[in-house]
């Protein structure tokens, strides 16, 4: 039996399940879509910030009062994450909740573009992709973390979405446009506050008028952009754009972006020896068009429109990224940074936090088993079975990105997402492959999984982020502030209360290690982090770290000071806090008594 012929036609395969639109569809994604907003938002504030959350929270001070970020590749990625919370801060306060959101609403965003899916992985694997990436435990926990790794996913989806949506010719939707909208404000926004600077004035009126002409600019843009070939470029755009923050937010986009590239080779690869070995490939459902280079190079256009396509893509990838690492063009050059941070990469990517080529799989396993068990066999159907060029590229896409970053020594949790997503997707296909096939016990085993997997993973979500948010047993959380470093911060402020001094209270921190509480002292001027040992004996506080320099407090302190307590701030890390003692409470204690409560240090031979 001859190979069947590859087409090359833009008609839609028929999908055997109801019409995108069916109620049942939309009553499930909203479904899905409340769960993943409440997983994420509820007691957002729940834990106390990570030590890398505190950092992140220092460079968006300075953003968000001295309107500075200077991108410096040796520090914490890239600054997507900072402009991002900035527009959150300003619209809700300098509040952790506000920074937290910033980020948790980019895993709701994810959730809801997985449903998008639909076509390619159908009803019931759209709708078990995006549960599954709604009660990950990873997932949750990291959307509730003020660090870069959320947004990274995000855009490593979109990037893929927008090309898929490219491909199959769709009209712009609405989302789409408001996403092409949003895009094109950011990138004008210098007209509001750069054109005004140049007048010397922060005239407010003046402000609202040049916002107005980039609305104004925007609208018209829009309607050029949509009324070309029904805006169908809107999405290659949006992929180009979403390409840019990718690489804008984390130096390590290359290794996905790789893997991406390399993934669809290997599908013209899989199909072409499938067809060698078993020949004709089985007709049943198929993605909207078949997602192959032909189809792609049709899309682009003959001509003129080729030209203006290429252009539009390649403008906006640079115009984007220049925007965003030059800060908006008041520093230019942090563009030129942007290079460098390989090189930084490079090193730490050898040497710091250094792990087994397996303990991505032990970490998985542990906290993430019914998303790494789905994902299995779904890999296994979508190349067993060869019909699906979106789920063989997924497969190679989750399984390959998954082998790229364990040959790497440098391993933390939150990178583990970056396959978490594709595998969460390709376990999606898996159940939909199982449940609509003909055969009844298929389809039960199918529901048994997926029943199986939404249980085991709502359990491991509910006690990884409510309940053992700082147990260093668990995966996700690593190096984490303990929860006990609350009742330091609420020990401060009850001081400076009675101080009546308020938030101009004295608080000299000496411990070296001290994130992330800067982020906590931020509205307190004369809370200074020296590091060190200093001369004090009129600060109303003093915090001191317990492990280096307890046993000096005593002689330094002793006759100004009392002892209040002795407070987590992560593994191996305890800080204490002393008092002047006509602020100390009758339970504070004299400092030669803040022994009783040190644990000894014993030294094993």
């Amino acid at each position: 039996m001859k190979p069947q012929k590859e087409t090359e036609t833009f008609e839609p395969h028929e999908e055997p399940q109801a019409a995108i639109g069916s109620p049942q569809f939309l009553i499930g994604s909203v479904i899905v879509t409340a769960i993943a907003a409440f997983l994420r938002f509820f007691l957002l504030e729940l834990k106390p910030l990570h030590h890398d959350e505190g950092v992140n929270g220092y460079f968006l001070l300075e953003l968000f009062r001295k309107g500075i970020y200077h991108y410096d590749p040796s520090n914490y990625h890239g600054p997507t994450l900072y402009f991002d919370t900035l527009v959150f801060t300003k619209l809700f306060g300098l509040e952790t909740f506000s920074i937290r959101a910033s980020v948790a609403v980019f895993g709701v965003l994810l959730v809801i573009l997985t449903l998008f899916l639909r076509k390619y992985i159908g009803t019931v694997g759209s709708l078990t992709a995006a549960l599954l990436l709604a009660l990950s435990p990873g997932m949750v926990f990291i959307s509730r973390y003020f660090i870069h790794e959320m947004l990274f996913v995000f855009f490593s989806l979109a990037i893929v979405a927008g090309i898929l949506f490219f491909i199959e010719g769709k009209p712009a939707g609405t989302f789409a446009t408001v996403a092409m909208s949003f895009l094109l404000l950011t990138c004008f926004v210098v007209l509001p506050f750069g054109l005004v600077d140049l007048f010397g004035s922060s005239n407010v009126y003046l402000r609202m008028i040049f916002f107005l002409i980039e609305g104004v600019l925007v609208f018209f843009l829009m309607k050029i952009l949509l009324a070309w070939n029904e805006g169908r470029a809107t999405y290659l755009i949006l992929a180009s754009a979403s390409a840019a923050l990718f690489f804008g937010t984390k130096e390590t986009a290359f290794i996905t972006v790789g893997t991406m590239i390399i993934a669809c080779g290997c599908v013209v690869v899989w199909q072409k020896l499938y067809r060698a070995v078993i020949g004709e490939i089985t007709e049943t459902w198929r993605e909207p068009i078949d997602l192959t280079w032909s189809n792609f190079r049709l899309r682009l256009g003959e001509n003129n429109d080729f030209g203006l396509m290429v252009m539009l893509i390649i403008a906006t990838f640079i115009y984007v990224g220049v925007l965003f690492f030059s800060s908006f063009f008041t520093y230019g050059e942090g563009v030129g940074k942007a290079f460098e941070a390989y090189s930084f990469w490079t090193k730490t990517g050898i040497t710091d936090h250094a792990y087994s080529y397996t303990k991505y799989i032990v970490w998985l396993a542990k906290i993430e088993s019914p998303i790494l068990v789905l994902s299995v066999i779904g890999g296994i159907i979508a190349l067993v079975g060869a019909r699906h060029r979106f789920a063989i590229f997924t497969a190679f896409w989750a399984f390959g990105l998954a082998a790229a970053y364990s040959i790497i020594p440098y391993k933390t949790p939150w990178l583990a997402l970056s396959f978490t997503l594709p595998m969460c997707i390709i376990a999606g296909y898996g159940i939909n492959e199982l449940i609509e096939n003909k055969h009844v016990i298929v389809k039960l085993a199918g529901g048994f999984l997926l029943a199986a997997a939404v249980g085991g993973l709502s359990y491991q979500t509910y006690d990884l982020n409510f309940l053992r948010y700082d147990d260093e047993q668990m995966p996700y959380v690593y190096a984490h502030t303990k929860r006990g470093f609350h009742e330091l911060i609420a020990k401060i402020e009850h001081f400076a209360d009675k101080s009546g001094k308020k938030k101009d209270v004295s608080v000299e921190v000496i411990s070296d290690e001290y994130w992330s509480m800067p982020w906590y002292m931020r509205e307190y001027p004369k809370a200074v982090f020296h590091g060190q040992f200093i001369d004090s004996s009129t600060s109303e506080m003093i915090v001191a770290s317990e492990q280096k320099q307890a046993g000096e407090l005593l002689e330094k302190y002793g006759q100004h000071y009392k002892y209040v307590g002795t407070y987590p701030l992560r593994p191996g890390v305890d800080l204490i806090l002393l008092v002047r003692r006509d602020l100390a409470e009758t339970t504070d204690k004299e400092l030669y008594q803040m022994y009783e409560d040190i644990e000894p240090v014993i030294v094993k031979p």
